[in-house]
């Protein structure tokens, strides 16, 4: 009998480490965590573009005034970054009517109070830096 109480021990010690064993690899369930989207690695801040008329980059930038001139030739959407028209430190986003469908919302409500990148050519009209965007994934949300 002695001999059946030390074989049962030795076969409760086993199973008792090869549970513990189980628990310990397993671990704690992984917990997802959001992952960020990702910051373009030459992103220009807006303030910055002016110095930097015909290159094809992307610029970062809070939209802080919009506007849509549905009266004006071309009916322009303009996204104004960092400072609001007038003011001459403004970088300008313009989307122009015939891509202006491609937006799912309209485009000046959709952006405003968002910090946005923008891809595209700078280029310059009336001394303001802008880019001219013609695809709504040129645009991405922070």
């Amino acid at each position: 009998m002695k001999s059946k109480i030390t074989w049962s021990s030795f076969l409760l010690v086993g199973l008792v480490l090869l549970l513990l064993a189980s628990v310990v690899a397993c671990g704690p369930a992984p917990t997802a965590t959001p992952t960020p989207t990702p910051t373009p690695p030459s992103a220009l801040a807006w303030s910055e573009a002016k110095y930097h008329i015909g290159e094809r980059t992307t610029v970062l930038g809070p939209v802080v005034d919009t506007r849509w001139a549905s009266g004006s030739k071309g009916k322009p959407t303009f996204l104004n970054i960092g400072k609001r028209y007038p003011d001459p430190e403004r970088f300008t986003v313009v989307i122009w009517i015939q891509n202006r469908s491609k937006f799912p919302d309209p485009p000046e409500d959709y952006y405003l109070g968002k910090t946005i990148y923008v891809t595209g050519l700078i280029t310059e009209y009336k001394g303001i830096p802008q880019i001219e965007v013609t695809d709504p994934t040129q645009i991405q949300e922070q």
